[in-house]
């Protein structure tokens, strides 16, 4: 028996999708199809870039919204919701409602501040996709992808004392920018997160299909802004937390395993809670 409203499952990857082994992505593309035609609409969330996710979403074999560069814009594939997305523009095949500032101006920020303090930096927009991969452990493909970014900048001070990041953060905080620490790069880009694309897309789904159910799934260490935006918040964890991350194909199996419940409880109401599934 299906849901009384439709469900929407969102998911922040970053924390999940961790450099899984090279049959990672077909095993979790084989196990979303498990549900045939039950598959809702899966929206993934992450600090990657546009093309980053877009090479997620083909392994997996879906086409959903997205939200990426940590929330500085929401991309909707055009035609998807049958009218058209307010304050959105048409960019390559989506209707993207965009949160942050274009890359050029987080660029030309970030290094007019840091020449002013006389702090050296480097970022992705003056290294080679080649000095990408190498510095980052990428294949060349992940790197070129990782590259075409369009709202936020990642880079790394050279001088790695915690004073000489503080000012520079305090700097770029003053010109309107949020800054975030990494573990190797630091990123840099438009006040905005994750909740705010999460928040219209909600809206959206609500006026397509006048109700829906809205799942959200992050592991421990993830921001609780998408989850506190949710119907049902689901904290995926892993057996060896050594791992830093949750195995793709356990995730996709958590996925099928709360619609297939979801399936069987049928119910025109749904309380707000929270579990932890394996």
């Amino acid at each position: 028996m299906k849901p009384s409203l439709r469900l929407v499952v969102f998911s922040d990857i970053d924390g999940v999708l961790l450099e899984p082994r090279g049959s990672a992505f077909a095993e979790a593309a084989k196990a979303l199809k498990r549900l045939g035609g039950e598959v809702p609409p899966l929206v993934l969330c992450s600090s990657r870039t546009r093309a980053e996710i877009e090479a997620i979403q083909q392994q997996l074999g879906i086409s959903h919204p997205f939200v990426c560069e940590s929330g500085a814009a929401a991309f909707v594939p055009a035609g998807y919701f049958g009218f058209d997305v307010p304050n959105a523009r048409d960019l390559a095949g989506y209707q993207a409602v965009e949160f942050g500032w274009p890359y050029a101006e987080v660029v030309q920020t970030l290094h007019r501040t840091a020449e002013r303090l006389r702090i050296e930096i480097v970022g992705f927009s003056a290294m080679s996709m080649e000095e990408v991969a190498r510095d980052c452990h990428l294949p060349l493909l992940q790197a070129q992808l990782a590259k075409l970014r369009e709202y936020s900048e990642r880079f790394r001070i050279l001088d790695p004392t915690e004073t000489t990041r503080h000012h520079l953060f305090r700097a770029l905080k003053a010109a309107g920018l949020r800054c975030v620490t990494g573990e190797q790069y630091d990123h840099v880009g438009a006040p905005v997160d994750t909740s705010i694309g999460v928040n219209v897309l909600c809206s959206l789904y609500q006026r397509a299909y006048g109700g829906v159910l809205t799942v959200g799934l992050a592991d421990p260490m993830a921001d609780d802004k998408l989850l506190q935006l949710v119907n049902r918040r689901v904290i995926v964890c892993d057996d060896d937390p050594t791992k830093g991350g949750v195995d793709v194909v356990g995730w996709a199996e958590g996925i099928v395993d709360i619609v297939e419940e979801l399936s069987r409880k049928e119910s025109s109401r749904f309380p707000t809670m929270r579990e932890d599934h394996r």
